[in-house]
């Protein structure tokens, strides 16, 4: 690895500048964000990687560029509105949140076509392809500061620097001294392993097992994970987002072909999850009697794929009112149906709110969708629940839990459990 590569493999990313920070927006699909990163340019794509992949501020990427701030802008703002099939500012917050998602985790895009720029979406790699002199001005920015002596410089200024060095050694002393300094700056480095060993030291224990856990579900160790969060005090501190330990009641939906959405969900346009089969027809009715709003589309032949089928939200059918029952069904020679209701604006964004000031840095990536998924169990999300911890299954494949938890959701939803993992 270069230098630059480990650099970039090590390095926590921003947040992106968003140019359309538009609430309650879903990311755009990977294959439609890499499609739209496949047909920019070779400079409108490093523009991309750097702005979105990495987090770097728009100054930053100017300067890496030597690109006016404006023009990055303006060619930032070009290439979204130039994007094919993308209206208005949801669809380009959408991409602009799906590019995020593509670059920084590549994993779960298999099956997005690969970068016309590069081998692989892998930042590492993509930043390979980017100009030599603008890689170079890139690892000047990463690389770590050098030595800042000059011959010739004043006695006082001498004396300053040392006494300002001295500082810093006994800031370093006092933080190494310190478990939970230590502990967290080693969660940061990802040295989870040693940080556990850090912060057993720690004199709170509430404070320390909490972040022991932290540690454990960045590990895929759920058991000691559990465990840790068990601690009296920990779940209080966890609040919402503590593990669901007792048995939730099932919402006694009736199996068959449809699967998935069902109960409250988040997203007004819904991706629908049913089984293969027979071509037919997939319709939605919404509302009572003369009140009654009814949409349908046809369904092709499934039998010969995988046994599990998504289909999105076809576009000409108008956003989903919240707070209103639909039952969507499809009819092949027989009829399986399924309910869900959309949460409303309010409840959205105080989800939205809530993760967003858990979440934080201070959470390990690899346990944000371990804390959704109980959270959104909580709220009765089940279906985004299910989502949550079926990723988890991607990320740690050995682990019993996440399995566990998605068969949960499955039994509370009436689904078979390769409704989410497929």
């Amino acid at each position: 690895m270069t230098s630059l590569s480990q650099t970039l493999a090590e390095l926590e990313y921003d947040e992106p500048s968003w140019l359309h920070p538009v609430e309650e927006v879903e990311p755009a699909d990977a294959s439609a964000t890499a499609a739209f990163l496949n047909g920019l340019d070779r400079e409108d794509f490093g523009l991309f990687v750097l702005a979105y992949g990495m987090g770097m501020r728009l100054g930053e990427v100017s300067q890496a560029l030597r690109l006016d701030p404006a023009l990055v802008v303006w060619r930032l703002r070009r290439a979204l509105h130039r994007a094919p099939d993308v209206k208005g500012e949801r669809g380009m917050a959408a991409l602009e949140l799906g590019t995020s998602e593509l670059l920084r985790h590549p994993e779960l895009a298999d099956d997005a076509p690969p970068p016309t720029h590069g081998e692989a979406w892998s930042l590492p790699d993509l930043v390979k392809g980017l100009d030599d002199e603008v890689r170079a001005r890139l690892e000047a920015r990463l690389a770590p500061p050098g030595d800042v002596s000059r011959a010739g410089v004043g006695v006082g200024v001498v004396v300053l620097v040392l006494l300002v060095a001295a500082g810093f050694m006994v800031f370093g002393a006092i933080r190494d001294v310190n478990p939970l300094w230590r502990g967290k700056d080693l969660m940061a480095d990802g040295k989870f392993a040693q940080a556990i060993e850090s912060l057993e030291q720690y004199w709170d224990p509430v404070l320390a097992q909490e972040q022991i856990g932290l540690c454990h579900l960045a590990l895929g160790e759920y058991d000691a994970a559990l465990e840790a969060f068990a601690y009296p005090g920990v779940a209080e501190r966890l609040g919402s987002f503590a593990p669901v330990t007792e048995r939730l009641p099932s919402l006694d939906f009736e199996p068959g072909r449809a699967l998935l959405p069902r109960g409250l969900i988040r997203n007004s346009e819904p991706t629908f999850v049913f089984r293969a089969g027979p071509p037919g027809r997939l319709g939605i009715s919404v509302g009572w009697g003369e009140q009654t709003v009814g949409r349908m589309t046809k369904i092709e032949d499934s039998r010969e794929g995988p046994p599990i089928v998504k289909m999105a939200y076809p576009e000409e059918w108008p956003t989903l009112v919240p707070d209103q029952v639909v039952v969507w069904a499809i009819e092949d020679p027989n009829i399986s149906q399924a309910e869900f209701q959309c949460m409303d604006r309010e409840e959205r964004l105080a989800v939205r709110s809530d993760c967003l000031r858990f979440l934080d840095r201070s959470i390990p990536a690899q346990a944000h969708w371990f804390f959704r998924g109980h959270y959104f169990m909580r709220k009765k999300l089940f279906t985004q629940a299910g989502d949550q911890f079926a990723m988890l299954t991607d990320i740690f494949p050995r682990a019993e839990y996440p399995r566990e938890m998605v068969k949960d959701v499955s039994r509370i939803l009436g689904v078979d459990p390769q409704a989410f993992l497929r």
